[in-house]
């Protein structure tokens, strides 16, 4: 039993850890989700809005909360279609997205002006047959609450087009929507820790230490035992 748990020592010291991921994935609407509405001076978008006034203007702004340190990405689906990482099928044929990714207090962060179009697994779309989805790289993030932002192309933020103020302050109104195209938007935000975990055979490792915990106990035991008895 001692060798054997000995082996099991050995091979679960040499285990490697491997990375925590989160995915939280993101889907709706445009026109019925969009917290961000002003279109001009005295303007807010309504139901007698197109679509295109909303691709133009709107913008839909989620919180999420890192735990602990963590690099972290955004990847969208609904331009071309495909499968996020809830396992839901994502039509294609959405409009052609952009993220914007900002701190708990609105600061601007990151966005897919400078970001990956099309990344590795995007799909086309079978309609103009292009491959307009994008991934976000966000770097490392401490622990906290974050804001992500889901627009047209091109409908940055106002503090990412003036370098200055924060998401409250609005987006520009230079979104586009191309025919063939709708509303709907689908994004994953991965987050990995920076802290590896180990994997499950750790449980094992700290099984076996218990064993040889026990068996020496037992044995101290016996000895006593046998120096009292005199045997």
């Amino acid at each position: 039993m001692v060798r054997r748990c000995v082996i099991c020592f050995v091979v679960c010291v040499l285990a490697p850890a491997v990375p925590a991921s989160t995915i939280l994935s993101f889907t709706g609407d445009l026109r019925t989700d969009a917290n961000f509405v002003d279109c001009g001076l005295g303007c807010s978008l309504g139901s007698g809005n197109t679509d295109g006034d909303y691709a133009q203007w709107a913008a839909v702004s989620m919180s999420f909360v890192v735990p602990v340190s963590s690099t972290m990405t955004a990847i969208t689906f609904s331009y071309g279609g495909g499968v996020n990482g809830s396992g839901a099928s994502i039509a294609e044929g959405g409009f052609q997205p952009y993220l914007s990714l900002f701190n708990g207090s609105g600061a601007f962060l990151a966005s897919t002006f400078f970001g990956v179009t099309c990344p590795a697994g995007a799909n086309i779309n079978s309609i103009s047959g292009a491959c307009f989805d994008v991934s976000l790289d966000g770097g490392v993030l401490a622990p906290g609450t974050y804001q992500i932002a889901m627009s047209s192309f091109i409908n940055l933020s106002l503090a990412e087009n003036f370098g200055s103020g924060t998401l409250a302050d609005g987006f520009s109104g230079l979104g586009n929507l191309f025919p063939g195209e709708d509303l709907h938007y689908a994004f994953d935000v991965v987050l990995t820790s920076a802290e590896a975990v180990p994997e499950p055979g750790s449980a094992v490792l700290v099984f076996c230490g218990l064993l040889l915990f026990c068996l020496s106990v037992k044995k101290s035991r016996l000895a006593m035992y046998w120096h009292i008895s005199g045997r």
